[in-house]
């Protein structure tokens, strides 16, 4: 597959360290990431009708019955943020081992003191150059059976480098599950000062298609566990829109 300019990476040497720099994200502009206040447990705030508790811990408790359908053994959760859905499919998922990573380290020192786990790991992690960040050391962020990765999109310069590092670092009949601010239009520099893009829906679909071969939306109810979105999280009201949010891409295109 020969990929567009747009979504060419360069190569090694001084241009490659600049796309690094590029790609890293600076911890003073604030903190982009969701701290429950009511535990862990999504009904406590559909009792409250919290739509932010709501929406965050919803999409973990509708991936962990995905996965476990799925049964990965090296799960990725990419910007986990504070850790608490990390957390969440940790126990959910105890056979499997988990990593939550994300770019800001207060969150990943956040998340080790508050949502540890037996077969649960956090790193400081950059989803735009795949790399583990201790120190001055970087690895590479490993290979997985899934990839979870809710609202961070949105929140990148080089999306479509962290789609491609997503696709290639998935296994063969790997999954990514992916959600993030879809309208009918796309929304340009939202008003939220650490959204970058908030796509329309056939933009974000069709740009998935270019990194997996098949999206399953909720639209169709081709969604595995769709029936989480109706029968828990929007029975009686809705609550959270489902209309190609969340996805799971599936066959990854190799590049």
């Amino acid at each position: 597959m020969r990929l567009p300019r747009l979504f060419r990476a360069r190569g090694r040497g001084a241009a490659g360290a600049k796309v690094r720099a590029d790609a890293s994200k600076d911890e003073a502009l604030g903190v982009e990431f969701y701290e429950p206040t009511h535990g862990l447990d999504v009904e406590a705030y559909i009792e409250r009708e919290e739509k932010q508790g709501i929406h965050h811990l919803g999409r973990y408790h509708w991936a962990t019955g995905v996965l476990a359908q799925r049964k990965p053994r090296a799960i990725l959760d990419i910007a986990c943020g504070a850790g608490f859905g990390s957390k969440i499919v940790a126990t959910r998922m105890p056979d499997a081992e988990v990593l939550g990573a994300d770019y800001d380290s207060r969150a990943v020192e956040l998340a080790r003191r508050t949502y540890a786990a037996p077969n649960l790991r956090y790193a400081q992690g950059n989803v735009v150059t795949w790399e583990r960040i201790e120190g001055e050391t970087r690895t590479p962020l490993g290979r997985y059976d899934a990839i979870v990765s809710f609202d961070t999109v949105e929140h990148l310069l080089f999306r479509e480098l962290a789609f491609l590092r997503m696709a290639d670092n998935l296994t063969d009949d790997g999954a990514l599950l992916l959600s993030t601010p879809c309208h009918q239009l796309a929304v340009l520099n939202p008003g939220w000062e650490h959204h970058k893009i908030e796509y329309a829906y056939d933009d974000l679909k069709g740009l998935l298609a270019r990194f997996f071969r098949r999206v399953l939306v909720p639209e169709d109810r081709s969604l595995p566990n769709f029936e989480f979105w109706d029968d828990v999280i929007n029975a009686g009201r809705r609550r959270y829109a489902t209309r190609t949010n969340p996805v799971v891409c599936l066959e990854p295109v190799r590049v």
